[in-house]
C-alpha cells in the first residue's frame, strides 16, 4: 500500500492550504494532565467504549487508541507522512 503523499509529494503546500496567520487558532485551553486518554478497542463492551470516546472528544479533544488492529508498516508510514508534512514550511 502506498500513501498519497509518496507519489504526489513535491516540498512544498500550495497556498490555499495555508490559514493566514491572523484567522489561525490561538490560546487553545487543553488539559494539563499526566497522561491523555487511552482507549482500548479490543474492550468486550461497545457501550463503554463509545462512552470513553465520548468522554475523551469532549474533555480533551483528542486520545489515544490501543488494539485497534493497525499494521505497525502503516502506521510507521503514515508518521513518515507526518514528518514529512510539518517539515514543510
Amino acid at each position: 500500500m502506498e500513501l498519497l503523499s509518496s507519489w504526489c509529494y513535491d516540498g512544498s503546500l500550495p497556498e490555499s492550504y495555508v490559514m493566514p496567520p491572523e484567522r489561525r487558532p490561538g490560546n487553545l485551553v487543553v488539559p494539563l494532565e499526566k497522561s491523555i486518554p487511552v482507549i482500548d478497542l479490543q474492550c468486550h463492551d461497545p457501550k463503554d467504549t463509545i462512552q470513553q470516546i465520548l468522554k475523551a472528544s469532549q474533555d480533551y479533544g483528542f486520545f489515544q487508541v490501543i488494539n485497534h488492529g493497525v499494521s505497525e508498516e502503516l502506521m510507521d508510514e503514515t508518521m513518515n507522512v507526518a514528518e514529512e508534512f510539518h517539515a514543510m514550511p
